[in-house]
């Protein structure tokens, strides 16, 4: 009768613990290297920038000189239109009443001064409405010049919004198109608007260049790309590590196989 020793299987060694170190090993020098490519990028790049730059001055300008034209306009309406237009002009000068509040102490807290004239071609625009008789003649030239106005600064309002690196910038300039908005809407509704003299929109029709979506120069794409390669390839040996070492488990639980037959004796 075969012994016990001749039963047992072939002997499994564990591990040394230098051997069952060096899978942490190799996942600190991914990590370590990641970190190594994350400091090279420089801060500047990602973090966001406060400074007011020249487009958030414009757009605190436009805003302001909207309100000092379009707020006497209003109160124009409010004598000389029909109620209709008297509706509209209230509205709208009350809304760039608040709007002016908001632009003052945003300009203000960003050390960027505002106008505190309406511009030359508004003071013709107003001088035109001014010059208009009450009624229908009024309406008409009040709905179409607020209109074109509203138009002109919803587009420069978008493009701004779209762009700036200011979050007290891009609040107040989702908060003024919403306002430009709305009062499109109400110039509209008056039925004295002539859509054929309004400007033809201006679209871009060419193709932005790869990497301008993400403000990305071809240093920082490349510091990307290896990034992905660390990462991903980092990932895949962790988890074959995790595989592997299942295995061995499962093989070390696994009883010795045992011959069985007949006694003899």
């Amino acid at each position: 009768m075969l012994s016990a020793s001749e039963f047992a299987g072939p002997e499994l060694i564990p591990p040394s613990p230098l051997e069952r170190s060096r899978p942490l090993v190799r996942v600190l020098f991914v990590l370590v290297a990641v970190l190594t490519l994350l400091a090279s990028v420089s801060p500047a790049s990602i973090a966001q920038t406060t400074a007011v730059s020249p487009e958030d001055a414009v757009l605190l300008t436009k805003v302001r000189q909207a309100g000092l034209w379009e707020m006497p306009s209003g109160m124009m309406a409010m004598q000389k239109g029909s109620p209709k237009v008297q509706a509209v002009g209230f509205a709208i000068m009350m809304d760039h009443g608040r709007l002016d509040v908001a632009t003052r102490a945003l300009s203000q807290k960003l050390n960027s001064p505002v106008p505190d004239q309406p511009s030359d071609e508004q003071r013709g625009w107003l001088l035109e409405e001014m010059n208009a008789p009450p009624g229908p003649s009024f309406d008409r030239v009040f709905a179409n010049r607020l209109r074109a106005a509203h138009g002109q600064v919803f587009a420069i309002l978008a493009q701004l919004r779209a762009g700036t690196r200011n979050d007290d910038v891009r609040a107040f300039a989702t908060v003024g198109n919403q306002a430009v908005m709305r009062h499109m809407s109400m110039l509209e509704s008056t039925g004295m608007v002539d859509y054929d003299a309004l400007p033809t929109p201006a679209v871009s029709t060419t193709a932005a260049p790869a990497g301008i979506a993400l403000g990305l120069d071809t240093s920082q794409i490349a510091v990307v790309g290896a990034l992905f390669l660390l990462v991903g390839g980092g990932l895949f040996y962790v988890l074959r590590q995790i595989k592997g070492n299942r295995g061995r488990a499962r093989a070390s639980r696994r009883p010795a196989t045992v011959r069985t037959g007949g006694s003899h004796g």
